[in-house]
């Protein structure tokens, strides 16, 4: 069972002043990368085809997968943890927690898998079996992946908290508390927590301590992690801004608004020197340059937009809840492929291997490549 998304939201800003990936033998985190950036810089196949899928009789995907050393972890609706080989499919292992449900993905880290589940337990397991380790209960639920920190395990929950467990044992180090839902991946950059959202600014909380020490207002609640690049944090708001924030010193730098499609943005952005591409409510792509909020081009789409996109080379994919998945050009936004799996895509890709990973929400996990001769 699956509890509604609403988008009236707190967003964690996904930030790390570090290099991004230029190839994606593994995708462990939440946008690949610890600047949530959503990029690689390799080449899939002109032609994808379905390598391999597997389809839940009752339940859906609505959280990202992560990818890790060729096998697949991703959670289900309904509280059952999968790991699946990257190579064809089948499965490692599975945990099921009773009276649970995965909203958001995991992460790996150093061997073992985190991930929160819609009642609010933080938990720990050893990725080779599937064996729990620990767990903490929280008081909301999370909407969002972990992040694993130095020693600090990080998450955020409904009922507005940030917490930083221990890594080894689950234990509470400290927690920030607003008067509002954070449902965003936690990131760091230079010992600073960065929440931006529901109460329309972004805060800096020191790593160390769990204590605010800087914020920046904005025009409006935000769902969408933020991508890092070059210095600047890169994110949209609930009334259809994309703003490009330096980091840490919290200064605005841009903002870019559509002024003939003002809708909600939900969706992180992929980013890469080219331009920041992100979707929206109002069933529209938009592909921003990335240092001066200059409007490159636009992809409109029949459905609004819950999926994040990803840049893979010279191409871009996006998917929709009307269960679209488009390939375009990043330099022109011009559509080289796509494919109708039907169901909603609320979950963001997974690149890895080679391959493309995404679930729905009508359970079918795809990988998406092209079969060796």
């Amino acid at each position: 069972m699956s509890k509604p998304i609403e988008f009236v939201v707190c967003t964690l800003l996904a930030v790390a002043l570090v290099t991004a990936p230029s190839i994606a033998e593994d995708w462990p985190v939440y946008r690949g990368n610890q600047m949530a950036t959503g990029a690689v810089n390799i080449a899939l196949p002109e032609n994808l085809t379905v390598l391999w899928k597997n389809t839940l009789l009752e339940s859906g995907y609505e959280g990202t997968a992560v990818v890790s050393e060729g096998v697949v972890y991703v959670g289900d609706n309904d509280g059952t943890l999968y790991a699946y080989l990257l190579s064809d499919g089948s499965e490692v292992w599975r945990q099921t927690f009773e009276n649970s449900g995965f909203i958001a993905g995991p992460t790996f880290h150093e061997g073992r898998i985190y991930i929160g589940d819609f009642n609010g337990i933080i938990r720990a397991l050893d990725a080779s079996s599937g064996k729990l380790v620990w767990q903490y209960e929280a008081q909301g639920e999370s909407y969002a992946a972990p992040n694993v920190v130095g020693e600090h395990v990080l998450a955020t929950t409904e009922a507005g908290e940030l917490v930083s467990l221990s890594v080894d044992t689950g234990e509470l180090q400290w927690e920030f508390q607003m008067e509002a839902p954070l449902r965003c991946w936690p990131t760091v950059v230079e010992g600073h927590v960065l929440l931006a959202g529901c109460d329309e600014r972004v805060h800096a909380i020191d790593i160390a301590t769990g204590k605010e020490v800087a914020g920046v207002d904005i025009d409006g609640p935000t769902g969408a992690t933020p991508a890092v690049f070059d210095g600047n944090a890169l994110f949209g708001t609930e009334q259809g801004s994309f703003y490009a924030i330096r980091v840490p010193a919290m200064e605005i730098i841009w903002r870019h608004q559509d002024p003939q499609n003002i809708n909600p943005i939900h969706t992180a952005a992929a980013v890469d020197s080219r331009a920041a591409v992100f979707g929206t409510q109002g069933k529209i792509f938009y592909a921003i340059e990335p240092g001066t909020g200059k409007l490159l081009w636009t992809f409109p789409v029949r459905s609004a937009v819950e999926s994040s996109p990803v840049i893979v080379g010279d191409s871009v994919f996006l998917a929709t809840k009307r269960g679209v998945i488009h390939r375009v050009d990043i330099s022109t936004g011009k559509e080289l492929w796509s494919y109708e799996a039907g169901g909603n895509f609320q979950a963001a890709f997974a690149v890895a291997g080679n391959r493309l990973v995404i679930g729905n929400t009508d359970g079918t996990l795809y990988c998406f490549g092209t079969k060796e001769k």
